[in-house]
C-alpha cells in the first residue's frame, strides 16, 4: 500500500496517491454473501422447500458464516520470506467470490525454521502482516470470513516445495528440530535428520504461536486454526513414533500433549476471546499393520476432550502424515468416520470431517447423518474454484453469485 504520510509532498503526487489508494482498495458492494441459500432451483422436485444443512448458516462464537463449506488450507509454496503475495491474494479471494463460507489460509510458519519450504508464508514478524491484511480486507469484501493455520513443521522442514528452484543457502538443514533428534527420527531419505528441541527452545516456540496469533488478528482475520496434523511438530510431540523423549514432554500422553495444551492455551490468550479458535490433527499414523505403539484415534478423542477445555471451539480431523511406514487406504470420505467419532464422544465441540469430500450430495450427508458440523474440502477447490457453487446445483440449491459473477449464473 502507497504511504499516507505526504504532508510534505506537493499536490498533485498528493491527489495521485489518493487515486491509487482508491484504485487498490474498491469492492463492490456484495448485499448478500455469495454462496448464500436463496431458494430452490427447480420448486417442483421433491422436498424443494427443504433447506439443505450445508447451505444453512452456521455461528461459532462471534463467527457466522454463510454456509457450511470450509477451503481447507492448502500449501502452495509462492511466497519469499514468509510474505503474501499477489497469488495468494487471487488464490484465496477466488473460492471467497465463488462462495465459499470460510477459507482457511495455507500452513503459516510462526518461526522461519518452522516452514515447510523457504516458500511458504510465515507470520513471525510484524511485517507479514498487510500483506495478510490484504487479503482478508478482499475475503471480506465478497462476504466470506477467512482464517489461517499457524504451523511449525517439525522434522519435516526445510524440504523443496513443488515449484520452488532454491539455492542451498535458501534451506535450514542443520535446524531441523523435533521433540526427539537423529537419524532414527528422519521421516525418510528426502527429509533432514531432525536435532532435538530443549525446553527453552520449546517454550519459544510456544510463544511463537501466541505472537503469530497476534499478528492475525491485527491483520483482521475471523479465526487461527492451529496445525497438529499430518507429521509437523505438534503431532510429532504427540506420536511416540516420532517422541521418545524423557521428560515432562515426552512418555505418557499426557506428558506428550503437554505442548499442544500449552500452545493451544498461548493462543487463546493471544487472539481475541469472542472469535473461535480451529485446531487441526491426524486422529491416527495409519500403522495398524505394524502393530507398534502410534497415535490412534482413542487418543485423539482423549485431547479433544482436553483441548476444548483450553480453548479449541472447533476440532479438525485429518489422518496420517507422521510416519512413511504408514498405509492409507484412500476413499471418499475416508476419514469421515474419526470426525464421527469425535463428534458423537465429545459433546459440544464443533467438528469438521474433511478427506475426499468431492461431490453435494457427499457433504450434505455428513451433516444430515451428524458425522460432523461443517465440511472441509481441499483438492476439489484447486480443480474448480466454485465448488461450492457446484454443490449447490447438485443440491437444487439456488445459491448467491457474486454481483460480478451473477450472468454467468446456469
Amino acid at each position: 500500500m502507497p504511504s499516507t504520510d505526504n504532508t510534505t509532498a506537493p499536490a498533485a503526487v498528493i491527489k495521485n496517491t489518493r487515486i491509487q489508494y482508491a484504485q487498490e482498495r474498491y469492492f463492490v458492494d456484495q448485499p448478500t454473501a455469495p454462496g448464500t441459500y436463496l431458494g430452490p432451483i427447480d420448486a417442483s422436485l421433491p422436498n424443494a422447500d427443504k433447506v439443505p444443512l450445508l447451505f444453512q448458516p452456521f455461528t461459532i462464537k462471534d463467527l457466522t458464516i454463510a454456509n457450511r463449506v470450509v477451503v481447507a488450507p492448502m500449501c502452495m509454496f509462492s511466497s519469499t520470506d514468509g510474505f503474501f503475495t499477489d497469488f495468494h491474494l487471487v488464490h484465496l479471494g477466488s473460492f471467497a467470490a465463488s462462495g465459499a463460507g470460510l477459507v482457511i489460509a495455507e500452513a503459516t510458519g510462526v518461526q522461519p525454521n518452522g516452514r515447510i519450504s523457504p516458500s511458504d508464508t510465515g507470520l513471525w514478524k510484524d511485517e507479514h502482516i498487510p500483506g495478510l491484511k490484504r487479503i482478508a480486507d478482499f475475503v471480506h469484501a465478497q462476504g466470506s470470513k477467512i482464517g489461517i493455520q499457524l504451523a511449525h513443521a517439525g522434522r519435516k522442514a526445510s524440504v523443496k516445495g513443488y515449484y520452488a528452484d532454491l539455492p542451498e543457502s535458501e534451506f535450514w538443514k542443520d535446524n531441523v528440530v523435533g521433540p526427539s533428534g537423529g537419524a532414527e527420527f528422519q521421516w525418510d531419505e528426502k527429509h533432514n535428520v531432525p536435532r532435538e528441541l530443549s525446553i527453552e527452545e520449546i517454550q519459544e516456540t510456544v510463544k511463537a504461536f501466541g505472537a503469530a496469533a497476534v499478528r492475525a488478528a491485527k491483520a483482521g482475520l475471523d479465526t487461527v486454526e492451529i496445525h497438529g496434523a499430518h507429521g509437523y511438530l505438534i503431532h510429532n510431540f504427540l506420536s511416540p513414533i516420532s517422541n521418545q523423549r524423557t521428560d515432562q514432554y515426552g512418555g505418557s500422553l499426557e506428558n506428550r500433549a503437554r505442548f499442544l495444551l500449552e500452545v493451544v492455551r498461548e493462543v487463546r490468550a493471544n487472539f481475541p476471546a469472542e472469535k473461535p479458535i480451529f485446531l487441526r490433527v491426524s486422529a491416527t499414523d495409519h500403522v495398524e499393520h505394524l502393530g507398534e505403539a502410534s497415535w490412534e484415534i482413542e487418543q485423539t478423542i482423549q485431547i479433544a476432550k482436553w483441548v476444548k477445555e483450553a480453548g479449541v471451539d472447533v476440532f479438525h480431523v485429518s489422518a496420517g502424515g507422521n510416519t512413511a511406514k504408514q498405509v492409507v487406504k484412500y476413499a471418499p470420505g475416508y476419514q469421515v468416520p474419526f470426525a464421527e467419532r469425535v463428534k458423537n464422544e465429545v459433546p459440544g465441540l464443533t467438528v469438521v470431517a474433511v478427506g475426499v469430500i468431492t461431490e453435494g450430495k457427499q457433504a450434505n450427508d455428513i451433516l444430515e447423518n451428524e458425522k460432523a458440523d461443517l465440511v472441509a474440502v481441499g483438492r476439489a477447490f484447486l480443480r474448480e474454484p466454485s465448488v461450492t457453487l457446484k454443490f449447490a446445483r447438485e443440491l437444487n440449491v439456488k445459491a448467491k453469485y457474486s454481483q460480478q459473477y451473477e450472468r454467468g449464473r446456469l
